[in-house]
C-alpha cells in the first residue's frame, strides 16, 4: 500500500509519503522559502572562477547561484541523462571533453539556466545549462540532442518501441526522455506531449530575448502539481488532500494530465488535522530525535555532522533468548531496514557511517548487505554501498538536492550553536567568582547586585556561599545574589545596587 497525504496550511504545505502504514518520505515547502528547482532563467556572469571550473550567475538573489562547467550544454560528450527531481542529471556514463570555462563563459554574459538544487545553507543555488521541460509522457531537452528511455521500464521490447516513437515525434535538434508514465502510452499521447511543451519552450526563448537583465523565464509547477506530475503512477494507490481548492487544482490537472488516476484522489473533511489523525505528526516528530528505537527494544542513534552522518546501532533493552551472535544478527537487520527509512525520511545525504554491531559469521554481515541494499531501492535518490569493514561498519553515499528534514524544520541553538553541549553550573560558577574579581580590581562600586540563571543562584547561595563571602571580605563589598527565571545558564549581569546600572564584565 502506497499513498501520499497532503496537509495544506497557510503557511505550508506537506505532503507524505507513506508506504505500508509507514511514513517514509516528507515534503514541506513554506511559503517564505519556496523550492526553486526546475525554475528557469536569465542569469548574467558575474565571475568566472577558473580553479573550481565554475562560474557565478546572477539571476536576481541575493546570493549568486553556481554552475559547473559539467553542467553546460553543448559540451561535446557520450553517455546518458536522467531526469530525477524536476531537472535532468548526467549518469556516471557520460564523459565529458571539458573545456575550460573560462573558454566558455565570459563575465556579464547573459546564459540560459535552470535550478537543480536549491539554496542549501550558505550556499547559493546549484544551476544546470541542460534546460528540461516535463511532460506526462516524456522531457523535452532543448539544448541537447539525447534520445533516451527511463531506466525505470524494463521490457527490452517496449524500450526499443518507446525509442522509435521519440525518432518520430522529436523536433529538429531537441532531446527527449521517455519517462516512466509513458510505458504503453500510444504515439498520439507522445505527439500531444511535444506539441505542449514546445510551445512552452517558445514562451521560454521569447521572454530570454525580452528580458534586459536577470528574470524568471519559467516557474515550475508548486510542490503538490510537482508530486503529481513526478511521482503520481500507478504504483500510488491513492492520494488524500484536506483542502478544497488543491483538491480541485489536482483533479483539473489529472483530467488532461492522468485522467486514469483521477479516483485515485480523495478529499479528507475530518475536523481532526489530517496528519494527527493518520499518525503523522507522531513520526515527524520522531524524526527530529537524535535516537530512534527499534520495536525489539534496540535502537540507533543518528548524528548530523558538517562532514558526514554518524548512524550508531545498539541493542538496548533487547537481550534474545539464545546465542549473542542470532541476537546481534537480528538487531542489526532490524537497524537496516530502520536506517533505510530513515535515510529516506530525513532526506540525509553525502557520506553515511553506520556502525553495526559486531557478528563473527561472515554469511551474516551478508547478509546484513543484502537486506540494506534491498530496503534503499525504494529510494529515489542515489545510494552507493561498501561491504562490512574490519571494524564491523557500513560506509554508504546518497545524493539529495533539498534541505534534510531536521534543517527544513529546525534551527541551530542560540545557545550552544548547534554543539548540543552547554557550559555547566559549576563552570558557571566559577566564571561567575573569577568575573566579580576581575570587576572589582577596576571598579570601587561598594554594593553590587549579580543575576544569574536560577541554578547558578543556588549554587551560589548554597553550596558555594563560602568562596562568595570570600571575595567579598578580600574587596570588602557587599555582594547580593538575584536569579532571574528568564536567564540562560551562560547569562552573567552585575549591576550597581544603588542605581540598578550593569557594571561591565571583562
Amino acid at each position: 500500500m502506497k499513498e501520499f497525504v497532503i496537509n495544506v496550511d497557510p503557511l505550508e504545505t506537506r505532503i507524505a509519503l507513506i508506504e505500508n502504514k509507514c511514513l517514509v518520505e516528507l515534503n514541506v515547502e513554506r511559503q517564505e522559502s519556496r523550492s526553486l528547482v526546475g525554475n528557469i532563467y536569465k542569469g548574467r556572469v558575474d565571475a568566472v572562477v577558473p580553479g573550481i571550473q565554475a562560474a557565478f550567475i546572477d539571476i536576481g538573489f541575493e546570493k549568486n547561484g553556481f554552475l559547473y562547467v559539467s553542467d553546460i550544454a553543448g559540451i561535446e560528450g557520450t553517455g546518458d541523462f536522467e531526469f530525477v527531481d524536476g531537472t535532468v542529471r548526467a549518469t556516471s556514463s557520460v564523459h565529458h571533453r571539458h573545456r575550460a570555462i573560462d573558454e566558455l563563459l565570459k563575465k556579464n554574459q547573459h546564459v540560459m539556466v535552470q535550478v537543480s538544487k536549491d539554496r542549501l545553507g550558505t550556499k547559493g543555488c546549484r544551476l544546470t545549462n541542460f534546460i528540461t521541460l516535463a511532460g506526462r509522457c516524456m522531457v523535452l531537452m532543448p539544448t541537447v540532442k539525447h534520445l533516451g528511455v527511463s531506466r525505470k521500464i524494463d521490457d527490452e521490447k517496449e524500450r526499443r518501441r518507446l525509442k522509435r516513437i521519440l525518432q518520430e515525434v522529436r523536433p529538429k535538434d531537441v532531446g527527449l526522455i521517455t519517462r516512466t508514465a509513458g510505458e504503453g502510452r500510444s504515439k498520439a499521447d507522445f505527439q500531444n506531449d511535444v506539441k505542449y511543451l514546445m510551445k512552452v519552450w517558445s514562451k521560454v526563448k521569447n521572454k530570454m530575448e525580452s528580458a534586459k537583465g536577470a528574470a524568471l523565464l519559467h516557474e515550475d509547477l508548486g510542490p503538490i502539481l510537482r508530486v503529481i506530475r513526478d511521482q503520481f503512477t500507478e504504483e500510488i494507490d491513492r492520494i488524500t488532500i484536506d483542502s478544497d481548492s488543491e483538491y480541485s487544482r489536482v483533479l483539473n490537472f489529472l483530467d488532461g494530465f492522468a485522467p486514469n488516476l483521477r479516483d485515485r484522489c480523495k478529499l479528507y473533511q475530518g475536523k481532526r488535522p489530517i496528519f494527527d489523525k493518520m499518525g503523522i505528526e507522531t513520526e515527524i516528530e520522531k524524526a527530529l530525535h537524535r535516537k530512534v528505537y527499534l520495536k525489539s527494544g534496540g535502537h540507533i542513534c543518528i548524528d548530523q555532522t558538517e562532514a558526514l552522518v554518524a548512524i550508531d546501532v545498539n541493542t538496548g533493552k533487547f537481550t534474545g533468548k539464545r546465542h549473542l551472535e542470532d541476537t546481534v544478527f537480528r538487531t542489526n537487520i532490524e537497524a537496516a531496514e530502520e536506517i533505510a527509512r530513515q535515510v529516506r525520511l530525513r532526506d540525509l545525504g553525502g557520506i553515511i557511517v553506520c556502525d553495526f554491531i559486531d557478528m563473527d559469521l561472515a554469511k551474516n554481515r551478508r547478509l546484513l548487505i543484502k537486506r540494506l541494499s534491498e530496503c534503499l531501492k525504494a529510494d529515489r535518490a542515489k545510494t552507493t554501498i561498501s561491504e562490512v569493514n574490519e571494524l564491523g561498519m557500513i560506509e554508504m553515499t546518497r545524493k539529495r538536492v533539498k534541505h534534510n528534514l531536521v534543517k527544513a524544520l529546525s534551527q541551530s541553538c542560540p545557545y550552544c550553536e548547534g554543539s548540543g553541549m552547554v557550559r555547566s553550573v559549576s563552570t558557571v560558577t566559577c566564571t561567575c567568582l573569577r568575573q566579580l574579581q576581575s570587576l572589582f580590581c577596576t571598579n570601587r562600586t561598594k554594593r553590587v547586585i549579580v543575576q544569574v540563571n536560577a541554578d547558578v543562584a543556588r549554587r551560589l547561595r548554597i553550596e558555594n556561599k563560602a568562596l562568595l563571602d570570600a571575595v567579598a571580605q578580600q574587596f570588602e563589598r557587599e555582594i547580593a545574589v538575584e536569579s532571574v527565571s528568564d536567564f540562560h545558564v551562560h547569562d552573567i549581569k552585575v549591576l550597581n545596587a544603588e542605581t540598578r546600572k550593569e557594571l561591565a564584565l571583562t
